[in-house]
């Protein structure tokens, strides 16, 4: 564990405002393509969701410099926590918050920290492209902590199936939540399933 990293966490909108010349900082150095992260977008929907949505939003400081974010919501079940990226705008595009050079061990600290704090956890990241720097940085990460990847089609809230992003699962090493996961499969395979029916009779 890198000493020199802290983990904070942002459960409100008005915490999260603290923030904003970090979060903007960031996304100007990766010269930011993608809208649904920018922190106008992410601010306000924090704003208007407060109290509906159970929010975990992960800062990582080094050095009093914050350099990411996990921008998580959090649904608590029977079993623990799922995890998800926040839906903003009802959109599946927002992701992890880092520096591009610093991806792949922000993934290591961040994670490794919030699932030795929420053993029975389960992680549905929604919308990866395939490929991508996320995708792969969280595979990676997987293969390393000996996590069990699973990938499940995306459905847009059009509920058709979106061909270039998947879902990301997987879930820590506890019985309770390999059971849980196990539900979640099912249940993506179902739904995913059902789509693919009604778009081939559409097709006929």
């Amino acid at each position: 564990m890198e000493d020199h990293l802290e983990l904070i966490l942002i459960k409100s909108y008005n915490h999260f405002k603290f923030f904003e010349k970090d979060w903007i900082t960031i996304l100007d150095e990766n010269q930011n393509t993608n809208p649904f992260i920018e922190y106008e977008n992410v601010s306000n929907w924090l704003k208007h969701s407060d109290g509906k949505t159970e929010i975990e939003i992960y800062a990582v400081k080094e050095h009093n410099r914050v350099i990411a974010f996990f921008p998580f919501q959090l649904k608590k079940t029977w079993f623990g926590n799922v995890f998800q990226f926040l839906t903003v705008g009802d959109t599946y595009y927002v992701d992890i918050i880092a520096r591009n050079r610093d991806m792949k061990r922000i993934i290591m600290y961040g994670l490794d920290n919030i699932i030795s704090q929420k053993k029975n956890a389960v992680f549905l990241l929604q919308g990866k492209v395939e490929g991508g720097a996320t995708f792969d940085n969280l595979s990676d990460y997987l293969r390393a902590r000996n996590l069990k990847e699973q990938t499940a089609q995306m459905i847009t809230s059009e509920e058709e199936v979106d061909e270039n992003r998947r879902k990301i699962i997987f879930s820590t090493n506890t019985v309770k939540a390999k059971t849980y996961l196990n539900l979640l499969l099912l249940k993506e395979k179902v739904k995913t399933m059902r789509i693919n029916r009604v778009s081939a009779k559409v097709k006929r």
